[in-house]
């Protein structure tokens, strides 16, 4: 099998006053969990990473989003039934601004508040609540420049756990898993939040819709409760759908891009598995499927020839499969249900007790360069690299930011 580079799928589309490392989306800068970082510092020794700073943003499990100076993220509040969205400064953690409002606090069998990224888009930062609250503000000030409701104006259906979805923002669209019917993959004016189009009647995920092309003209993938479903950006036709069955309808990792042409999908739970597909042609065709692969939460990510992945129904285990055959490589045990990124040639994992590794993304073995433990109880949280800083958070919602130039 000869796959293509690993160019973005979608790359013509994303905003260009972007810089190169700033980590606009859930998913990152081309959508694949990768940082375009390079010359940062991975190697600390015994002294421990540069702490920069330290903030308290509320409960939840929203990551961040960073432009610039600025750095998106959410919580929730225990006491006053409320959800917060707050933009900190890069360097110090101020709080530059925030927005609060309204959101009756549910656990939802976890520590409960947040669960999904804001999005930032030019000047624009866009967030969903787990209730089905979408809200576009500016990101200078956190001025509300429109607001919706997926239950209460379009229909929208919530899951067991509610929405966890993560806006996705494609050209002059917003689009988002509403659940339900006729919305179940909504697509909102990015501008003002009229609805453009809306389709199917399917049970929502908790993954972030995923950009992709289909026969060369841009596509976006919903891995819905029980099956990946494509649709026409411009139109919201549905192209295909790709059953795929796990307990409890949880499918909360997001499709990862790979080339112009492959799309790697994985998923936790009973049922769980990863999964190439070659999408050239009219519907997706299996290249190789790897059982050992079950992510809750976290996505796979890809270097070179390899696929790297934390699969919670696997004792907490780091693996790495060969991306021709998906055949697994080597696995360390260690990261619950923890996260990963990469950025260069290095993975950064975040196990679900708080202990940050840099190792070597290499199908040779573990090899770990630097870690430290530097937060407490449950981690749920993507780390995010940009700008040579490094921004965590735990699902009490306790963030550290490391300097890493």
């Amino acid at each position: 099998m000869k796959l293509s580079p690993l160019l973005p799928a979608i790359a013509l589309l994303l905003p260009k006053v972007a810089q190169a490392d700033d980590w606009l989306y859930f998913t990152g800068p081309h959508h694949t969990g990768v940082s375009e970082e390079s010359s940062w510092n991975a190697r600390w020794g015994g002294s421990g990473p540069k702490i920069a700073w330290k903030a308290e943003v509320g409960t939840g499990a929203a990551s961040f989003a960073v432009k610039g100076e600025r750095v998106v993220t959410s919580g929730g509040g225990k006491r006053k039934d409320t959800e917060t969205i707050f933009c900190l400064h890069r360097d110090t953690g101020d709080v530059l601004w925030k927005h609060e409002y309204e959101c009756e606090f549910d656990e939802r069998m976890f520590e409960g508040g947040t669960a999904a990224t804001p999005t930032i888009d030019g000047d624009l930062v866009y967030n969903a609540s787990y209730d089905g609250q979408v809200k576009c503000l500016q990101l200078a000030d956190g001025k509300v420049v429109w607001e919706t409701h997926l239950l209460k104006d379009h229909g929208g259906e919530l899951s067991r756990w509610k929405y966890a979805t993560s806006p996705l923002v494609i050209g002059d669209l917003v689009i988002l898993d509403c659940g339900g019917e006729p919305n179940s993959t909504l697509a909102l004016d990015k501008k003002t939040g009229k609805k453009v189009w809306g389709q199917g009647d399917e049970n929502a995920g908790y993954a972030t819709p995923t950009p992709i092309l289909h026969q060369g003209k841009p596509a976006v993938a919903v891995f819905k409760g029980k099956a990946l479903v494509a649709h026409d950006v411009k139109t919201g036709n549905r192209l295909w759908t790709l059953p795929w069955k796990t307990s409890y309808d949880v499918n909360a990792s997001s499709p990862v891009p790979v080339g112009k042409t492959h799309l790697l999908v994985s998923s936790g739970y009973g049922g769980g598995r990863a999964a190439l597909f070659d999408l050239r042609g009219s519907k997706p065709k299996r290249v190789w499927q790897n059982d050992e692969i079950k992510t809750k939460m976290s996505s796979c990510v890809v270097y070179q020839n390899h696929v790297y992945a934390v699969c919670g129904d696997s004792d907490g285990r780091l693996i790495c499969a060969s991306l021709r055959d998906g055949s697994t490589k080597w696995s360390q045990k260690g990261f619950g249900f923890g996260t990963l990124t990469l950025a260069g040639d290095k993975l950064i994992a975040l196990s679900d007790k708080g202990n940050l590794v840099i190792a070597q993304a290499t199908g040779d073995g573990y090899q770990p360069i630097s870690q430290a433990h530097l937060l407490r109880k449950t981690c749920w949280v993507k780390p995010v690299l940009s700008q040579k800083r490094l921004f965590m958070k735990n699902n009490e919602g306790s963030v550290v930011s490391l300097d890493l130039r």
